[in-house]
């Protein structure tokens, strides 16, 4: 079980709920200690329904009204010494799941309002019902001067210091007057208003709304108009008053001094999608670049892969992420990478790490939830990707294996790949933009590319001597490949000696392993002894003599001991070959491994052959050719000279501050939009560079 809160208290209104308040109670006691249900005069069996639950129940002698039970919940929190208020309807219509949503959001701003904004499942929502709510949430928007969302949901978290200061002189003769009249006090008061998606749940299965359209919307409006009124005319006293006082008043000499604040460390949390060890294994290195004397790191990935970081000078983090397997299968399947409903999950997950870390910048790596959850919290965001997936590069799209190549093979399934893609890609991109709505930002291109390097900066894994961009906008750079081995050797390892040829072999965590006992064969025949690493995957039963196989090896090292590398065509073990001045030998499977090798093969630097067709024989010719001619051992260490060349820890930190600094100034490097007491979608609206570029 999870740990509850014990700083909020949450107050449930209920009249006549005796078929829901004990499932809404009880659920709420699963994520905050006390809760609190008033009941208004109920005449059904809503108070003996929670007489086995640890909840504390304030009755009324007859109905005097929400707006009524929710001022005596909120009189008994404020004495109770609570620090937060949170409010829900008892009849089933708000999930208390999203309580920890409210909290992290509460953590991250502690002075705003934070509102649970149905704003996914709309479509359950009658549509009577959406007119009057878009209408109420004009109005008051317009009075509170903020943009509000969803200004009739009762379900919200008020922060104990913003309702004890303001002292709201509210009307609680009406329920939905009374939390729309908090909500403009608020905004005029300068409180923050924010919000976080949540279902809308409508059904035969509730009971009718207390919600009239007609009669509520003209009360609140009513109550609105005569705010509005009320502050024009302030406003115009204002504006005469400041008129008679320009030229008066002075600054002290103490209020251009400049504040001395205590310096810390700048503190950067990695974020690692661990669906391959590659990504966490980039973030492990950068994280380690970075000198724990002058900085506070934190890495926050899936638990799978901690074993291979024996020294990580970071905080380690626990993060949810989908398993390898169904992100592989998923790949297969040509079906989308990630849920919607994941995607939220993951959104929830990082709102609440932030809210605990409170970091000074966000490094991901294929962390596409980093995209809506760091510019909701208004945090630095840099991603980590391949250039060969940005929008500035001149890819090649290669099939991948997929359903059409197994049933039409490899060029009937390219030109049916090709007309599909574009489709493919939106399909793709569907998820991530809903979220990014949800949460009230613009949608992305519905291009993958586009998704996979959005960030406020954009740092490539590569050299633009492999991989080159064109016309690409100022956030996004060549940050260097990002070279790793684990840190631990097998005990053979010393014992290597250095005559005859070698190759080194490995298919990662996302390679055809069902090809290794082909690719050890080839090499025998050819007389070349293998090192092999299997990435915590099976070992094959028959190894040929002069095979050395361990779960992981020192990859850097392996690759210069080695004459060839043979690998599934990702980025990271093709750097380590280039790194060393080795051809390599591809066997893709996926799109983003074909996409690394297809650059490959244009460079001169090695070849591949399909996962999908690859033979022994296949393996044995294009292995002959790449030992065989020089011109490939002579592009890999063209390759190498330019890798040399670029200090990837180095160009790291130079970006990381410049990130830092521009957060600090508020300058543009790119954009950071800092909420100003609206909903998340004041944010307002993600105008980072990236996003831009993406519209143009």
């Amino acid at each position: 079980m999870m740990e509850r809160d014990k700083d909020a208290i949450a107050i449930i209104p209920a009249y006549n709920e005796a078929g829901t308040i004990h499932h809404v109670a009880s659920r709420t006691l699963y994520y905050v200690e006390q809760v609190v249900v008033v009941d208004d005069g109920s005449t059904d069996q809503t108070v003996s329904s929670l007489r086995e639950l640890p909840v504390t129940v304030l009755r009324h002698a007859k109905n005097l009204g929400k707006a009524a039970a929710l001022r005596r919940g909120m009189q008994y929190a404020v004495a109770q010494g609570a620090g937060a208020i949170i409010t829900l309807d008892g009849d089933g219509q708000h999930d208390p799941a999203a309580i920890p949503a409210l909290l992290a959001l509460h953590r991250l701003d502690p002075r705003a309002i934070v509102v649970a904004a149905r704003r996914r499942h709309r479509h359950t929502i009658p549509r009577l019902r959406v007119l009057a709510q878009r209408i109420a949430d004009f109005w008051i928007s317009l009075a509170a001067g903020c943009t509000v969302e969803d200004s009739q949901s009762g379900f919200r978290l008020y922060p104990i210091s913003a309702w004890t200061a303001a002292g709201w002189p509210c009307d609680s003769s009406s329920g939905f007057v009374f939390e729309s009249e908090i909500l403009i006090e608020a905004g005029r008061s300068g409180i923050p208003i924010r919000s976080v998606p949540i279902s809308a749940i409508y059904g035969r299965h509730l009971r009718q709304s207390h919600f009239q359209s007609g009669r509520d919307i003209a009360a609140i409006t009513r109550m609105v108009a005569g705010k509005i009124l009320t502050e024009w005319r302030e406003a115009l006293r204002r504006f005469r008053r400041r008129q008679r006082a320009i030229g008066r008043a002075r600054p002290s000499p103490d209020a251009t001094r400049p504040r001395q604040t205590p310096r810390r460390k700048p503190r950067i949390l990695f974020v690692a999608e661990a669906v391959t060890l590659a990504h966490v294994a980039r973030a492990v290195a950068l994280a380690r670049s970075l000198d724990p004397d002058h900085y506070e790191v934190h890495l926050a990935c899936d638990r799978r892969y901690h074993h291979l970081f024996e020294s990580v000078p970071a905080v380690m983090h626990p993060i949810r992420t989908i398993s390898g397997q169904q992100f592989q299968d998923r790949l297969r399947r040509g079906d989308p990478l990630y849920r919607n409903e994941e995607l939220h999950r993951y959104v929830e997950d990082d709102l609440r790490l932030f809210a605990q870390l409170r970091p000074d910048a966000v490094v991901g790596d294929f962390r596409l939830s980093l995209s809506v959850s760091a510019r909701v919290a208004a945090v630095p965001y840099l991603t980590v990707t391949n250039a060969h997936w940005s929008p500035f590069a001149h890819q090649h799209f290669v099939v991948p294996e997929l359903a059409i190549t197994d049933r039409f093979g490899p060029r009937v399934g390219q030109a049916l790949f090709t007309v599909m893609r574009p489709f493919v890609f939106a399909q793709q991109g569907y998820a991530l933009n809903q979220v990014r709505r949800d949460y009230g930002l613009p949608a992305l291109a519905y291009s993958l590319p586009h998704q996979f390097t959005d960030a406020d900066v954009t740092l490539y894994a590569d050299v633009p001597e492999l991989v080159p961009t064109f016309h690409r906008p100022r956030h996004h750079h060549y940050l260097g490949p990002v070279l790793w081995s684990p840190d631990s050797v097998p005990r053979w390892w010393d014992s290597l000696h250095d005559s005859g040829r070698m190759a080194y072999v490995t298919l990662g965590t996302s390679g055809r392993a069902d090809l290794l006992p082909l690719i050890l064969d080839a090499l025998e025949q050819l007389g070349l002894e293998a090192l092999v690493s299997t990435a915590g995957r099976s070992i094959p039963g028959r190894l040929p003599p002069g095979t050395r196989v361990a779960q992981y090896l020192p990859g850097q090292a392996a690759a210069a001991r080695a004459d060839l590398v043979i690998c599934n065509g990702g980025s990271a073990t093709v750097y380590q070959a280039l790194a060393a001045g080795k051809p390599v030998l591809g066997i893709p499977n996926n799109l983003d491994q074909y996409l690394m090798m297809d650059y490959v093969r244009r460079s001169g630097a090695g070849d591949y052959l399909r996962a999908g067709t690859v033979s022994r024989a296949a393996v044995t010719t294009l292995c002959e050719g790449l030992l065989g001619k020089p011109a490939f051992r002579d592009r890999a260490n063209r390759l190498q000279r330019a890798i040399d060349q670029h200090g990837t820890a180095r160009a790291f930190e130079d970006h990381l501050k410049s990130v830092l600094e521009a957060g600090k100034s508020d300058q543009a490097l790119f954009t950071i939009r800092r909420p100003k007491g609206a909903a998340f979608d004041s944010v307002p609206g993600d105008r980072s560079p990236s996003n831009q570029a993406s519209r143009r």
